[in-house]
């Protein structure tokens, strides 16, 4: 049987090899050393199992902090942790253990995202003064594994106000203020390593949505936290009241979301605020990537199941350390499926399509240096937490998962 070359004019060899690359959507025709094309292939392997599951919502990573209820969940509390130091470095807490300073009180301020009030809702503020160290992880803690009972009485009360920055902008802040009482124990340095941290929370429950600024947020103002202050000079001479700024380090969420629907479980589904994420197999079982060769892409290519537009919304792709339990839909208290968190591989869905590039994972896979347990998809922390996404599975005859692998060779 005549090669493909042989019987394609010598003039038009580039040309068929420059069709091929532009319609696997690579940028440029790989030659060998004395000039020559060399071959791309490419191969698809199919999607064998897929598993949507859910586990507690974590919401460390999203750029508001959410008080009150909407569409079903729950915001249940919000959690944050300042900086031991002030901004611009220096000035700990233990500073104001000076007999020289008068730490007089402390203010603790959100930004909301609005730059009018609706109501004139009450917050309550606490604290954690029998606890050193962490009291919680902004990537780990949720409304199942946190227990809001280790918090102290409410120490502050506060509705958020107006403020006039100039004859056009209004900022609107909630500021609660806080009395020496809790000064003293965040400059207790018989408490090693305080753990600097308060939960905030609705004073009642409310069916509105509250917003306001979290450390994520870019170009934002992250919660603060004020220690106002004065310093004697003599018996007789005090300064005038001077502050320091310091800024959460972590801060989140701590929501209940509403109940599964039949297309969470039906589809691969992922979504922050509900706890979705989802799993997929790919069969690549007895693949050898033939020797020299080089990976141009390995895509994994899902279809969307709504057909509205989305733009910007990206998903994370991790290959799995361990063989997944491709079941019916199951929920975990704790996520059990660990990754490999540097092989991360993520795309934003165009055209309601995802391709998720794992060229990395598939190259060793091909050649023999990891074992092929599939992926963990789950939704990018830069995307709306509480939008929800659907791909078809394996039942859909037309828009069915695969991951397409192309490849060049000697």
């Amino acid at each position: 049987m005549k090669s493909i070359t042989s019987i394609i004019p010598f003039g038009l060899i580039g040309i068929f090899y420059l069709s091929i690359l532009v319609s696997c959507e690579e940028a440029a025709l790989p030659i060998n050393d004395d000039g020559t094309p060399l071959n791309v292939d490419t191969v698809s392997f199919p999607v064998i199992n897929t598993m949507t599951y859910q586990t507690p919502p974590t919401m460390g990573g999203t750029e508001y902090l959410y008080f009150g209820e909407k569409d079903g969940y729950k915001y249940l509390y919000n959690l944050l942790e300042f900086d031991s130091l002030a901004i611009g470095g220096g000035y700990p807490f233990e500073y104001y253990n000076d007999s020289l300073i008068i730490a007089d009180s402390m203010k603790l301020t959100l930004r909301f995202i609005s730059d009018t009030i609706d109501s004139n809702t009450e917050f309550q503020l606490r604290f954690f003064p029998q606890t050193g160290d962490s009291v919680f992880n902004e990537y780990e803690t949720n409304y199942m594994n946190f227990d809001p009972s280790l918090a102290s009485e409410v120490i502050s009360q506060a509705e958020m106000v107006s403020d006039s920055i100039d004859s056009v902008n209004t900022k609107v802040t909630l500021n609660f203020l806080i009395d020496t009482t809790v000064i003293n124990v965040f400059k207790d340095t018989t408490i090693i390593n305080f753990n600097r941290s308060f939960l905030v929370e609705l004073k009642d429950n409310v069916s509105s949505e509250f917003k306001f600024h979290s450390s994520e947020l870019g170009g934002g103002d992250a919660p603060e936290l004020k220690v106002y202050y004065r310093t004697l000079l003599s018996d007789t001479v005090v300064t005038d009241t001077s502050y320091r700024t310091y800024i959460s380090l972590e801060d989140l969420s701590v929501i209940k979301p509403p109940l599964i629907t039949s297309d969470d479980t039906t589809y691969l589904s992922i979504g922050t605020a509900k706890g979705l994420k989802s799993l997929v197999l790919v069969d690549m079982k007895g693949w050898v990537l033939p020797e020299r060769s080089v990976i141009k892409s390995a895509q994994l290519v899902l279809n969307r199941v709504q057909t509205d537009t989305i733009t910007g919304f990206s998903v994370n792709s991790y290959p799995l350390t361990k063989e997944g339990l491709y079941s019916t839909f199951l929920s975990y208290e704790f996520d059990p499926y660990k990754v490999e968190n540097d092989l991360m591989a993520s795309s934003t869905i165009v055209d309601n399509m995802l391709k998720i590039n794992h060229r990395r994972v598939s190259r060793e896979i091909g050649r023999g240096g990891r074992n092929n347990y599939g992926f963990k998809l789950q939704s990018s922390s830069n995307n709306d937490p509480f939008t929800i996404i659907n791909f078809y599975t394996l039942g859909n005859v037309d828009y069915y998962p695969v991951m397409r692998v192309i490849y060049v060779k000697p």
